[in-house]
């Protein structure tokens, strides 16, 4: 099992997954840059996002699960099929998600502050199994 954990995430966003190029998996597999030619919309995160690909052998292959969790105030659309892009502190961008099947599972909570001072947020966490679902990218 091999793990990757991305050190810090500075930046968050989304884009609408029809607007990615198509097959970008496959593109990054076969050694192809792949570029994010889009507006990012940003998500303002609370805390500290974190972002973690775990790559597993599973029936005769490797499968890769990322995991990204973060929270927010904003609304992240549930209803639309959509890839997230984040930053990390070195500067190098990562997609999670595609123009095609496999889509990343998005599942939200929202929770109430306490009187002691925790904010009123909705934790997001997206979940993406694939053959490689944490694509390093190029944005433009």
């Amino acid at each position: 099992m091999n793990r990757q954990s991305i050190p810090g995430i500075k930046a968050l966003g989304y884009v609408p997954a029809e607007k990615l190029q198509r097959e970008i998996m496959y593109k990054y597999l076969a050694g192809l840059p792949v570029g994010i030619f889009t507006e990012v919309t940003p998500i303002a995160f609370v805390g500290v996002p974190t972002c973690e690909a775990v790559s597993t052998y599973n029936n005769n292959g490797r499968v890769e699960q990322t995991t990204l969790r973060f929270r927010t105030l904003d609304d992240v659309p549930t209803n639309r099929h959509i890839a997230f892009v984040i930053t990390d502190c070195n500067g190098q961008s990562y997609v999670i998600g595609q123009h095609e099947k496999p889509r990343p599972i998005i599942k939200t909570t929202s929770t109430t502050g306490t009187p002691g001072g925790d904010p009123a947020v909705c934790s997001v966490e997206v979940t993406l199994y694939a053959q490689k679902s944490l694509i390093p990218c190029i944005r433009s």
